[in-house]
């Protein structure tokens, strides 16, 4: 108990300190701005969720001593994802012949995305009306930014990069707080299971599933996006392209679990992977497009089959 205590109360500084070493705007704080939850999310999986407050405790009090501004946004960024994630993560149940079922990672995705929607709408609710609306007022700090980071680049760029920014600029901070919130629960997940600590075995990744609900949540926000004006469509716009994200992973599952068992498959894979980030605009859509293919005809064979959705 007192190792757990101790490992707990090192992971919170740990976690703290990486997080001000980004605030510090160094090389190394940029590199390791995905890492901050990391040192959370393994005491979680590794000990639970008792061991886990206690160091999200450490961690707030570690950044909080140095600056009460960052507190309530690294609270935003490191405890809360990692509470979902671990939370959600150690739920089972017995099974009618015995097994244990432990909660899916897919379920687990979509929640991310509803949260992560969630935060944003909080975020826009919480930002002063003005003239433009939401998107006004982003594109004047997006424009003083750039102002100020690059007054050599010409303004026609700056305009352009204006204009791109602001109009994304709520999915960009959704998406980086979801994608880093799954990568620290898969890094946090094998870390510990390598070390024997795990409290619960490695999910399937290549069997990910979403529920069904979430299709519904993303044509609706792309609906609204789509025909709504104002900071409605705005906001639909941006919650749409967040909630795009689960079936990114559901696509880059679907890509894994073909080539697995190919020969050369660790090669194929990081050829993809190559190709992914060098056309990753377009990459992104089509791979996501993949996963709503996978959702879509899982949708239709539970329609034929009068199957049930998970819970």
């Amino acid at each position: 108990m007192s190792k757990g205590i101790g490992l707990s109360v090192a992971a919170g500084i740990a976690s703290g300190v990486v997080y001000l070493s980004v605030l510090a705007g160094g090389a190394l704080g940029i590199l390791l701005t995905y890492l901050t939850p990391l040192p959370l999310v393994m005491v979680g999986l590794a000990f639970g969720l008792r061991r886990l407050t206690l160091a999200s405790a450490v961690a707030l009090a570690v950044v909080a001593v140095a600056s009460t501004q960052a507190a309530p946004i690294f609270a935003v960024v490191g405890p809360l994802p990692v509470l979902v994630l671990v939370r959600q993560s150690l739920l089972w149940r017995r099974a009618d012949n015995g097994t244990v079922e432990w909660y899916p990672p897919g379920m687990l995705l979509a929640w991310l995305g509803v949260i992560a929607v969630g935060l944003m709408l909080l975020g826009a609710a919480l930002v002063p009306s003005g003239e433009g609306g939401i998107e006004g007022l982003v594109r004047l700090q997006v424009a003083t930014f750039l102002d100020e980071a690059a007054p050599m680049v010409p303004a026609e760029v700056k305009d352009s990069a204006t204009a791109l920014w602001a109009a994304m600029f709520p999915a960009m901070v959704g998406s980086a707080w979801l994608v880093m919130a799954a990568l620290n629960g898969v890094m946090g997940q094998w870390t510990v299971a390598k070390a024997g600590f795990a409290l619960r075995p490695t999910p399937a990744y290549t069997r990910l599933e979403l529920p069904l609900w979430l299709l519904a949540m993303l044509v609706a926000t792309a609906v609204i996006g789509a025909t709504a004006s104002g900071d409605a469509g705005y906001l639909g716009r941006n919650a749409a392209v967040v909630l795009l994200w689960p079936y990114v992973f559901a696509g880059l599952a679907v890509v894994h679990r073909t080539v697995r068992g190919k020969p050369n498959a660790g090669m194929l894979l990081a050829l993809f992977y190559v190709a992914f980030f060098a056309m990753f605009g377009w990459a992104l859509v089509a791979v996501a497009g993949l996963g709503l293919v996978r959702h879509w005809t899982r949708l239709r064979r539970h329609g034929a089959g009068g199957g049930q959705e998970e819970k």
